[in-house]
């Protein structure tokens, strides 16, 4: 039985608890913030980062009996239901299920309480008082458990001052994780609306000069398409400027829809878009162009007096190759863009790069 009355113990399992989970939390949180809504296997993770703590923290118990006893291993599965829901906490019993005796007094205790989680979904609304609830709800029901127990001499000063113990730890770091979950919330916000242009929500210049760059540095091939609405200026002149503002967002919206995951789309000034993509493969870049264009000559934007109308796009396609500079590359897609326009407008141009592409590619298939 440890010497709890120190509090060597138990202040080295706090300390245990607040850095793995709180390290966890933040590495878990580097791509987007972790709620109990993320990717699964972050929820997993997390879950199991919990149940390794609790195995180590089951190493400072304070032993009632062969079966049972006290210690912090409940702790970390507490909070991680909390914060990754019931995946987390069902991972994290697993771990400390199958590696601590698998059917144990204290195993069956600590399966009640994640269960009675589970059931109210303290996750989804999770507030303080649903925490301070279970708090005092899992002290009771420990000194309810002690009290049932024969033959057995219960050392309730150190059991009283242990329950205290825990539950102090267990506020310190629901209100340390708490803090983290809406410091990296407002982090993501801020970096979010640093990068999106407020008027079409999708990435602006800043951003579209950030991604050139990254290219350029790495190396990475890619598809290069240069758009500009026709006759923008008209509708502003002929419209109003708020007409030419709903123009904008739905071109935008239709590019969000438009482009996949891998690639990027950005306003890169006034009515002019730049669409980055992951393939570079003639044909395939020039099909997305033209699917673009489609989407755009066929979409009625509604006005807000519910007038109805149409326009369209023209479209310079160019890519960037490895060796080559970026700049240039988005130079010859806005000569193919003005070369779009002198052509009629609402059309796709393909820069001369597209062609010594296919060329270069077909004289290397015959050399093989």
């Amino acid at each position: 039985m440890p010497d709890i009355f120190s509090l060597t113990s138990p202040y080295a399992d706090i300390c245990v608890t607040y850095a793995t989970l709180s390290i966890s939390f933040f590495v878990l949180s580097r791509s987007e913030p972790f709620t109990f809504k993320g990717s699964h296997w972050k929820r997993v993770a997390f879950g199991l980062v919990a149940g390794i703590t609790a195995l180590y923290l089951r190493g400072n118990q304070l032993a009632l009996t062969d079966n049972l006893s006290f210690s912090f291993e409940m702790l970390p599965m507490i909070l991680v239901t909390f914060f990754g829901g019931w995946l987390s906490g069902l991972c994290s019993y697993g771990v400390a299920f199958f590696f601590s005796g698998m059917f144990t007094l204290n195993n069956l205790f600590m399966a009640i309480i994640l269960g009675t989680l589970f059931l109210f979904r303290v996750w989804q609304r999770r507030k303080h008082r649903e925490l301070y609830i279970t708090i005092v709800l899992v002290g009771i029901f420990r000194l309810a458990l002690i009290s049932g127990l024969h033959g057995i001499q219960v050392p309730w000063t150190e059991l009283i001052f242990y329950q205290v113990i825990a539950a102090l730890c267990m506020i310190l770091c629901y209100h340390a994780l708490n803090y983290k979950e809406i410091y990296m919330s407002k982090v993501f916000t801020i970096r979010v609306k640093a990068a999106t242009d407020e008027l079409t929500q999708i990435n602006n210049r800043a951003s579209i000069d950030y991604w050139l760059a990254q290219r350029q540095i790495q190396r990475e091939a890619c598809g290069l398409i240069l758009l500009d609405i026709d006759n923008f200026k008209r509708v502003n002149d002929t419209l109003g400027h708020l007409a030419g503002d709903r123009v904008l967002i739905e071109v935008g919206r239709l590019l969000r829809h438009l482009t996949r995951n891998e690639d990027f789309a950005g306003r890169y000034g006034g009515e002019e878009f730049l669409v980055m993509t992951s393939t570079y493969d003639p044909s395939t870049l020039l099909a997305i162009a033209e699917r673009i264009r489609q989407e755009v000559e066929n979409c009625v934007i509604i006005l807000e007096d519910g007038r109805e109308l149409k326009v369209t796009v023209s479209l310079g396609v160019s890519l960037y190759l490895p060796g080559m500079i970026i700049r240039k590359s988005l130079k010859l897609a806005d000569l193919s863009l003005y070369e779009a326009k002198r052509q009629g407008k609402n059309r796709v141009v393909a820069s001369s790069i597209l062609t010594l592409s296919t060329l270069g590619a077909r004289r290397h298939s015959h050399k093989l």
